[in-house]
């Protein structure tokens, strides 16, 4: 397999760390080096088996017995002395290594002096025997926008709650049980409406962004998910009594921005981490090209029956739609006016995405708008499912989701419906709770 290392942007115990070759802050900082766009078309990534962490990488390997370094695994001394002849043999900087102890693979990012040497540079490690993955570095822009607020925001806000009939799927599931990892950039966990809504919380770009608290893009992605309901303030998620574990695996990529970046670097760090911690749903609000490593890392995810819900930005350009192009994971667009249905894919499931009133910053809302939003409603819908059947599988949620998608009298898709989803679900499954049947035909 070939090997990307991507910048994505988004459209967001105990753990296994890399080994970077030095500490610091400044600009030579390796760290600061692998996590810094400007530098993008001068890295590389590879990764090969390691059986001495738990599995292998190749789709024809057996899996056999292996010696569980545990939790406390970093890099064995056979990985790195291979990550050191890799690095005198091609002539690279070797800035970080690190275990994907839940894909039993060893990666290591690289650095190549002249960038005019990077594609045949992959092309010889490509046919390396101790390479089973090289790829290079692509950057991903978000696909969110901060909208004007009204006077009165809270008036608005009800259009969007109407529309999925969250108000009746509150009255038979509202997430309880259910943990959903937001890979994003860090949450306000001491926001009015998400206080005590984020069980764990970790920063896995902590030496490039410090900052957690002050993170919109990933403040705006919980508060739908998850804001809390009946605390007589600001507004409910799709799921409020589901439990966010939210991974910080991006940044900013401005000052107070909305936008932010990560890279495949982080995101491989962040997805072994939340499966790792056991997440019922993986929700990644971002978008960007298709990736082998985070590929494999979410393929393991799925394997252990994670629902993983991506962003879909509606383009059809391959090149700026994963992970949401790829099989089994649900996809999602922002609903669009009956004139720009062409835009969106069968295969995507269609929710709100329009003037969303969300948490943010420092107890604060606004309204926001792209597939992002749409993909954490989307996250919220699941968690009020599985809390129902928690061992609905990928393609039953998704047979669920597609069963809630009305269309409106214009022809237009009005986005999944939360009701019709639960009711759906209960009609196949025999729910025995009172009442749910009463409005199992709503339409």
């Amino acid at each position: 397999m070939k090997r990307f290392l991507i910048f994505i942007y988004l459209a967001l115990s105990v753990f296994s760390f890399p080994v970077y070759s030095k500490t610091g802050q400044d600009d030579n900082n390796p760290i600061n080096i692998v996590l810094n766009s400007d530098n993008a078309d001068k890295l590389l990534l590879v990764a090969f088996n390691d059986n001495t962490i738990s599995s292998v990488v190749k789709g024809t390997a057996s899996l056999t017995s292996y010696r569980n370094r545990g939790d406390a695994y970093q890099t064995s001394t056979w990985s790195e002395s291979i990550t050191d002849d890799l690095a005198e043999d091609y002539d690279l900087e070797k800035l970080a290594e690190w275990p994907m102890t839940e894909a039993g693979a060893h990666c290591v990012v690289y650095k190549i002096e002249d960038k005019n040497q990077m594609a045949s540079t992959l092309d010889r490690l490509s046919k390396d025997k101790h390479v089973d993955i090289a790829q290079s570095m692509n950057v991903f822009k978000t696909k969110t926008s901060k909208e004007v607020s009204a006077s009165d925001p809270y008036l608005k806000l009800q259009t969007n709650l109407q529309q999925m009939q969250i108000e009746l799927a509150h009255t038979k599931a509202t997430g309880r049980n259910i943990t959903i990892g937001v890979i994003d950039i860090g949450v306000d966990i001491r926001h009015p409406d998400l206080t005590g809504q984020v069980s764990k919380n970790q920063n896995l770009v902590k030496d490039y962004s410090a900052s957690f608290d002050a993170d919109k893009h990933g403040t705006a992605v919980a508060g739908v998910i998850a804001a809390r309901k009946d605390n007589s303030q600001g507004i409910i998620g799709v799921a409020p009594d589901a439990k966010i574990i939210a991974l910080k695996a991006c940044w900013p990529d401005k000052s107070d921005a909305m936008e932010a970046v990560c890279n495949s670097y982080s995101l491989a760090l962040a997805v072994n981490t939340a499966i790792k911690m056991g997440v019922k749903v993986l929700n990644m609000s971002l978008t960007g090209p298709k990736d082998p490593i985070l590929a494999l890392m979410l393929q393991k995810a799925m394997e252990k029956g994670i629902i993983v819900v991506a962003a879909d930005v509606g383009t059809g350009n391959a090149k700026e739609n994963f992970p949401a192009s790829m099989e089994g994971v649900i996809s999602v667009q922002s609903t669009k006016p009956a004139t720009a249905q062409d835009a969106l894919t069968s295969a995507a499931i269609v929710a709100p995405g329009e003037k969303i009133l969300t948490t943010l910053p420092y107890g604060t809302y606004d309204f926001i708008s792209g597939s992002s939003i749409a993909t954490a409603e989307v996250s919220g819908v699941i968690a009020l499912l599985l809390e129902l059947k928690p061992n609905l599988s990928g393609a039953e949620v998704r047979s669920i989701l597609n069963k809630a998608k009305p269309a409106t009298s214009d022809g237009a898709k009005s986005g999944v419906n939360a009701s019709l989803a639960v009711n759906s679900l209960c009609e196949d499954n025999a729910c025995t709770s009172s009442g749910l049947l009463s409005f199992a035909k709503v339409n």
